[in-house]
């Protein structure tokens, strides 16, 4: 059997949901559609499908594989795409990965026009506060926080990340705005999940003295957003990106404190497999990135 026919009908089978919608889609009979599954499962020697009477999911390696699969299909797309012309649309699918605060507010916008603007273009965007493995993923590219250094994995800046102490306005009529990071002590913190504490916070003062001071954690989570809704109904203080904060900042549901103090200084970074060069379609969506982030970046307004 044809391998690449193999991957086509598995792919329209995870895309549809059912081998009568796949085979629908490709112009086959349903036995054939089934039949190259079966026999792409007896190659691999693994199932990578679960029938029932209410359609087909796939097994954790069939979602593995068929990442895969999108990956091969849209090489091939890119591929045929670079030697018909090279002024040819975009086309083909772009697999990025980012934080959910920064995706849902400022990736997703840009994803949608780009994908108007290239309508032969194909998105699968995975958001999640915890890296992705890009490679066994096949993500095109990734947006982190802080510096990568995975040696199987190249970076660059996307733009440099400020820190703001924020809380709702009633927050600090309760508790009393701080005006030095020592203040902070006896606060409830709102903590994002990272290192074995995540309610010590690290501050440099204006004179460029370090110190940390621990708060008391009211809720620990390693999403960013729900932190910042924690903080918009007075639970708590919250130390997050300003471009995670921006909107709630503007709105005036929360307010924020030491902005003479610096906290943690980072950027975003653009990575992606060192191995593997951008497709020309990621590169496209890439250089939007670049640019919008270079020099229109909304939160770049405050700090």
């Amino acid at each position: 059997m044809n391998r690449f026919a193999e991957i086509e009908a598995f792919v329209s089978v995870v895309q549809t949901g059912s081998f009568s919608a796949a085979a629908e889609r490709k112009g086959l009979a349903i036995s054939a559609v089934s039949r190259r599954v079966d026999e792409m499962e007896t190659r691999l020697g693994v199932r990578l499908t679960r029938r029932s009477t209410r359609g087909v999911r796939t097994t954790e390696k069939g979602r593995e594989y068929y990442a895969h699969c999108l990956r091969i299909l849209s090489d091939l797309a890119e591929a045929d795409n670079a030697v018909s012309s090279n002024d040819g649309p975009i086309k083909g699918l772009i697999r990025v990965a980012c934080p959910p605060a920064f995706g849902l507010r400022y990736l997703a916008p840009l994803a949608t026009k780009f994908a108007a603007s290239h309508p032969e273009s194909q998105f699968d965007i995975e958001m999640s506060d915890r890296p992705v493995d890009l490679i066994e993923g096949g993500f095109d590219f990734a947006i982190r926080l802080g510096t990568t250094d995975d040696p199987t994995l190249t970076s660059e800046p996307l733009f440099s990340v400020h820190y703001v102490v924020a809380a709702s306005p009633a927050f600090w009529n309760e508790y009393g705005r701080p005006t030095k990071p020592e203040d902070l002590a006896n606060f409830p913190a709102l903590a994002y999940r990272v290192g074995p504490d995540p309610a010590r916070w690290r501050f440099s003062r204006p004179n460029g003295q370090k110190l940390d001071v621990r708060l008391t954690p009211r809720i620990v989570t390693n999403n960013g957003t729900v932190l910042v809704d924690a903080a918009k109904a007075g639970l708590g203080v919250c130390l997050e990106p300003s471009f995670v904060c921006y909107d709630a900042i503007q709105e005036g549901t929360l307010e924020t404190a030491l902005d003479d103090h610096r906290t943690y200084g980072r950027d975003a970074e653009l990575v992606r497999p060192a191995a593997r060069p951008l497709s020309q379609r990621a590169e496209e969506f890439a250089d939007t990135l670049r640019s919008a982030f270079a020099t229109s970046a909304p939160w770049k307004n405050h700090g």
